[in-house]
């Protein structure tokens, strides 16, 4: 019987599939489609004529064939990523996305609590809508000539580059949704936390630190000693070993097949491994997302959840839209080609479905919820084609009838925005890399406080009460200390946050400076840039307290807070960052008269 059950269930899937995909390659979309729907038509359609016994014996299959197209799909994605290449190449892919990818975490979140979400269910909206299709969108470009080869080759690596910081984003919201199906908002306690989140960390620094050194090495071994065919078997029994390690981690197999694949891919027979496990991949991979469909009533999306549907393809079309023409337009490209790249970035990506599937699993979500993210990744896949054919039109109809005030001020932000990108490249190639460094470690602070934040408002309910029943007072004393706690951390990030500033406009007004000079004129360009550094400079304590206050009153708070509470914040963090500076400003009298003395002598 099970033989039986299981050469069926093959035999439709992959007949099902086939089927499908023909008929949507002639609308010239992506075969993924095709996958989707069949999942749909199977568990609608054929499981009506199947008796129960054989329905659950084929979803038991469905779902055992699920996790191996998974851990082939993620392992492949990964075998795309060069480490090597990316390093020579990707670093105005890396700066599209490092800008991209935390406003679209961003606007889903935000969008997700104005639909009334709470904080675990937003950030996962935000998650899914953070990245975009390297499938889907290979597969438009291939039709279409909108864009030149350069571009294009950067729109593939933006897109791979948004697969891996889906990877992080995954990894670090693991732990929240591993709490949330403990029990919604705190079922574990503060302990199994912090275990948690070790075992997360120190998987993934082993797996990074060690795994791209020791992985290629074995890999190079084995092509160099045995034949092909045992080296295909070796590295996809790697896979499925990190996927079982990164289960153990608590994290989902997806991240560890993709770590792998990163890992094989720094070797140098990572196109050989990948064009070899090629046709196990696609078949195993359209099981993937026909089970992604086979969850999925054609009721639910076209009657039950339309509106969801449809609200959540327009955040998505619109975060992507605007958040990725800010990003390519902060990278100095085109307003055009900006406009362009960011159209064909509107397809939501694999990672969508894979974080839905996993919250899904946790509780985090429900079918309702997760129908609503499956057919609004549809719609934009089956929209792109279409926008993307008429995204040059219009954007040129949009440029002829805006308004002039409205396109003069544009004209005048994007030379001024030129002008920085002058003054940057007039000076020196050292300042230029420290300017990158610092930019780079102005980032990384930005995403220490998000992380402080999302850890302080899921810690603070279990830290209270634990402090409560360990030390006794009163639940209004620990929460008002917890919140201290809160600005006591976020000083440090912000601190460095706002030198990284005063450092970077250093090097404007550096630049600019030169550029004078060289073109011989006698006014001071930057006179406005050097009054915002002494502003920095004089009220640097002053910007850290309201900066950190803002971001304690703003960010939600897993326990009702008074007023007074931040009142209370404010007051003492004010205090101290006067006596601070204060003492700064004796030390740099100080030095300024020890300067003074050995000048006299």
């Amino acid at each position: 019987m099970e033989e039986t059950v299981m050469l069926t269930a093959l035999a439709l899937f992959s007949l099902l599939a086939a089927v499908c995909s023909i008929v949507f390659n002639k609308f010239k979309l992506p075969p993924l489609i095709g996958y989707i729907i069949a999942g749909i038509v199977l568990v609608n359609v054929m499981f009506l004529f199947q008796d129960k016994g054989t329905i659950l014996a084929e979803e038991e299959i469905i779902s055992f064939l699920k996790d191996f197209g998974l851990v082939l799909l993620m392992f492949c994605i990964g075998l795309e990523i060069n480490i090597k290449k990316i390093r020579k190449q990707g670093s105005f892919a890396i700066l599209v996305v490092v800008i991209l990818l935390p406003l679209m975490l961003t606007g889903g979140f935000v969008a997700g609590t104005l639909l009334g979400y709470d904080m675990t269910q937003s950030l996962v909206l935000g998650a899914i809508i953070s990245g975009s299709s390297s499938a889907v969108l290979l597969a438009v470009l291939k039709t279409q000539n909108k864009l030149d080869r350069d571009h294009v080759d950067m729109l593939i690596l933006v897109a791979i580059m948004e697969d891996i910081g889906q990877v992080i984003i995954l990894s670090m919201i693991t732990p929240l949704m591993a709490n949330y199906s403990a029990g919604e908002m705190g079922g574990m306690d503060i302990n199994e936390i912090i275990v948690l989140i070790v075992k997360i960390l120190v998987f993934m620094v082993i797996s990074i630190v060690v795994g791209l050194r020791v992985v290629p090495r074995i890999i190079n071994w084995i092509s160099d000693n045995v034949s092909d065919e045992i080296l295909t078997v070796a590295s996809v029994g790697l896979a499925f070993l990190m996927a079982l390690l990164a289960t153990y981690a608590g994290l989902s197999m997806a991240i560890g097949a993709f770590l792998m694949g990163m890992m094989v891919a720094s070797s140098r027979k990572a196109k050989d491994v990948n064009s070899k496990i090629g046709p196990m991949r696609d078949l195993f991979m359209a099981v993937f997302f026909i089970s992604i469909g086979a969850e999925v009533y054609p009721a639910s999306i076209l009657v039950d959840n339309i509106g969801t549907i449809l609200i959540f393809f327009v955040i998505y079309f619109v975060l992507m839209t605007c958040n990725g023409f800010l990003a390519y337009w902060i990278g100095n490209e085109t307003c055009r080609n900006g406009f362009l790249s960011a159209i064909n970035l509107c397809a939501m990506g694999e990672f969508a479905f894979i974080i839905a599937a996993e919250a899904l699993a946790d509780g985090v979500i429900d079918d309702g919820f997760y129908t609503s993210v499956i057919g609004a990744a549809l719609l934009s896949m089956i929209t792109l084609p279409i926008v993307s054919r008429y995204a040059g039109s219009i954007w040129d109809g949009v440029v002829s009838k805006c308004p002039r005030p409205i396109y003069a001020a544009c004209c005048s932000l994007n030379d001024a925005r030129s002008r920085t990108y002058d003054r940057l490249s007039a000076s020196s190639k050292k300042s230029q890399k420290a300017v990158y460094r610092s930019m780079t470690h102005a980032y990384i602070n930005i995403l220490v406080i998000a992380a402080i934040e999302i850890a302080f408002y899921f810690l603070t309910p279990p830290l209270s009460e634990w402090l409560l029943e360990s030390f006794g007072w009163n639940q209004t004393g620990w929460v008002l200390m917890i919140l201290g706690m809160n600005f006591l951390f976020l000083t440090i990030p912000t601190y460095y946050m706002i030198n990284n500033v005063k450092f970077l406009d250093e090097i404007i007004i550096g630049g600019a400076k030169r550029i004078a000079n060289r073109e011989g004129r006698d006014s001071n360009p930057v006179a406005i840039y050097e009054r915002f550094l002494n502003f920095l400079d004089i009220n640097t304590y002053l910007l850290i307290v309201l900066i950190d206050f803002l971001i304690i009153l703003i960010v939600p708070n897993a326990v009702e807070v008074e007023l007074w509470y931040y009142a209370a914040i404010i007051a003492v963090a004010a205090l101290a960052i006067l006596v601070l500076y204060v003492r700064k400003r004796r030390q740099t009298r100080a030095e300024m008269a020890e300067q003074e003395q050995e000048d006299d002598q």
